[in-house]
C-alpha cells in the first residue's frame, strides 16, 4: 500500500509523514508488546512484517521467557499490520493490530488474531453473527501512590462510590479519553468512577468478534496515554492492592442469526426469554468456564481478586442480573437497549483479549453442537445454597489457587482442541515458571510487582 493516498480510517484525517505506526501483538501472559516504524513504511509492515523471535509466545508477565522444547532463541516470527485497523493512539504514534506468521508468510500456531478471526467465520458459517462488548475497571493513580507498598496513602483520600464528586474531580481524564477513542473510531458505552478509591469504568459499546478485541486493545492503550499526559499511572491489574476489590475486565457477548439478525438470547419460551440456542450457548460457556480460567483469569494476582461476595463472579454458574455468578445474564428489556447478552464477570484485563474472546465464542458454539442442557438458574448469592442445591445447579467455585487453574488447563482437552497443543504448552511453560518465581512470595510482593504490568 502506498502512503500518498492514506487515511486514518475513523477519522478521514490524512496520515502524517511524521508519526510512528505501532504494530502490537498480545502474548499468552496478557502483555501487549509492538514494533514500531515510521508511518511512511507502512506497506513494508503491512507486506514483510517486521520481525519477532519465538520467545514473543512465551514472555511472562515479569519478562522472563518461559522456553519450551520447540521454543528457543531459534528462529524469527513476522508481525503483519492490518491496514485496515489502523487508528490514532495520540499525537505521535498510529495504533494497528497484527497478524504473527512465519518468514513465508504461513500463520503462525500462536496468532491469536487468526485464531479469533476463524472463529468469527465459523459463526458465520453456522449461521450466527456474535458481538462483544467491554468493560475496563481500572485505578488511576498519581505520583504518591503508584509506588507505595500497600494503598495506605489513599486512606484519607475524599471519595464517594460512584460519586459524581468524584466524577468531576476527574472529568478532564474521562473527557480526554473520550475525544480520543472518538477520533480512533470506539465507541464508548458509559464512564464512570468505581466503588474502590481511585478506581473507574470505561465501557465499550458492541461490536463484532474481532474488532471488539482490537478495540479492547486500543482502548488500554488510549487510557494509558491520556493517564500519562497528565502526570498519572494507570493500573488495570487484577489486584493491584491486597486490600482493595481489585479490577475486572467484564466481557459482554450477544449472538444474533446472521440471515435475519433476530436473537438467540430473547425471543424464545425459555428462562428469561432465551431460545432454545440461547439456553445452549450459554451451557456451553457454563461447561467450560472452569477449564479455561487460565484463559479468562490467569494472572499471578487474578485469584486473589476472585472471591465469594466481592461481585466478582468467583462461582461457575449462570444467573439473571446476579453479580455472584461467573455468567450474568441481561435480559431483553426497556433498561437494556442493545438486547440480551450474557455477561462473563470472571474475566480480568490481564487476559489476552483475542483468546478470551475465542474461548467465549468457541464455548457457545459447542453449546449449540452438542446441545448442552443449560443449568438451574442461581437465583441468589450462592454461598447461600445447600449442597444439594450447588450440585442440582451444577455451581462450582472456580481455581482458587494459580497452581489450581495450572492443572484444570493441563487436564482439558477442550482446550488443546480449541488452541493448540502448541499454544497449551507455551501457556502451561509460562504459567509453571511463574509458579516456582513467585512460590515464597507474599500475596503483598506479588501484587506490587504486577501492579503496571498490563
Amino acid at each position: 500500500m502506498g502512503m500518498e493516498n492514506t487515511t486514518l480510517l475513523g477519522t478521514g484525517k490524512p496520515q502524517s509523514a511524521g508519526r510512528m505506526l505501532l504494530g502490537s501483538f498480545v502474548g499468552l501472559d496478557g502483555v501487549v508488546r509492538s514494533k514500531a516504524v515510521p508511518a511512511s513504511r507502512e506497506s513494508t509492515f503491512a507486506r514483510s512484517g517486521m520481525g519477532a523471535s519465538p520467545t514473543w509466545t512465551v514472555f511472562c508477565p515479569d519478562s522472563q521467557i518461559a522456553f519450551t522444547p520447540s521454543i528457543s532463541v531459534v528462529g524469527d516470527w513476522r508481525l503483519h499490520i492490518d491496514p485496515a485497523m489502523k487508528r490514532p493512539l495520540d499525537d505521535i504514534a498510529i495504533w494497528a493490530p497484527t497478524i504473527l506468521t512465519s518468514q513465508d508468510g504461513e500463520i503462525s500456531p500462536f496468532c491469536p488474531r487468526s485464531l479469533l478471526m476463524r472463529l468469527e467465520r465459523r459463526a458465520h458459517e453456522s449461521g450466527y453473527q456474535a458481538l462483544f462488548g467491554c468493560e475496563f475497571e481500572f485505578y488511576l493513580l498519581d505520583a504518591s501512590v503508584k509506588d507505595a507498598p500497600d494503598s495506605s496513602s489513599l486512606a484519607n483520600m475524599p471519595w464517594d462510590a460512584y460519586g459524581t464528586e468524584s466524577f468531576m474531580e476527574r472529568e478532564r481524564f474521562f473527557a480526554m479519553v473520550q475525544r480520543q477513542c472518538a477520533e480512533s473510531g470506539i465507541p464508548l458505552e458509559q464512564m464512570h468512577c468505581e466503588y474502590d478509591k481511585c478506581q473507574l469504568e470505561v465501557s465499550t459499546a458492541p461490536v463484532s468478534p474481532t474488532q471488539a478485541a482490537d478495540q479492547a486493545v486500543l482502548t488500554k492503550l488510549i487510557i494509558k496515554s491520556v493517564a500519562r499526559q497528565l502526570g498519572m499511572s494507570v493500573s488495570f491489574s487484577p489486584k493491584p492492592f491486597v486490600d482493595l476489590t481489585g479490577n475486572g475486565g467484564h466481557i459482554h457477548f450477544s449472538m444474533t442469526h446472521f440471515s435475519d439478525g433476530t436473537p438467540i438470547f430473547s425471543g424464545g419460551d425459555g428462562p428469561h426469554g432465551l431460545t432454545q440456542e440461547g439456553a445452549q450457548a450459554i451451557a456451553g460457556i457454563h461447561e467450560h468456564i472452569v477449564e479455561l480460567s487460565a484463559i479468562y483469569s490467569g494472572s499471578p494476582v487474578s485469584q486473589l481478586r476472585l472471591s465469594p461476595d466481592s461481585w466478582s463472579g468467583a462461582a461457575a454458574c449462570w444467573g439473571l442480573e446476579n453479580r455472584e455468578a461467573a455468567i450474568r445474564f441481561c435480559a431483553a428489556t426497556r433498561g437494556n437497549p442493545l438486547g440480551a447478552n450474557v455477561e462473563l464477570k470472571c474475566a480480568d484485563l490481564s487476559a489476552n483479549p483475542y483468546y478470551a474472546m475465542s474461548c467465549i465464542l468457541a464455548s457457545a458454539l459447542d453449546g449449540i453442537d452438542h446441545r448442552f442442557e443449560l443449568a438451574k438458574e442461581t437465583t441468589v448469592d450462592p454461598a447461600l445454597l445447600s449442597d444439594s442445591e450447588l450440585e442440582e445447579r451444577r455451581v462450582k467455585a472456580l481455581p482458587g489457587t494459580y497452581d489450581a487453574v495450572t492443572d484444570s488447563l493441563r487436564s482439558s482437552r477442550f482446550a488443546v482442541e480449541l488452541l493448540g497443543q502448541e499454544v497449551v504448552d507455551a501457556a502451561l511453560s509460562i504459567r509453571n515458571l511463574m509458579s516456582s518465581t513467585y512460590k515464597d512470595s507474599t500475596p503483598e510482593e506479588i501484587a506490587r510487582t504486577m501492579r503496571f504490568v498490563w
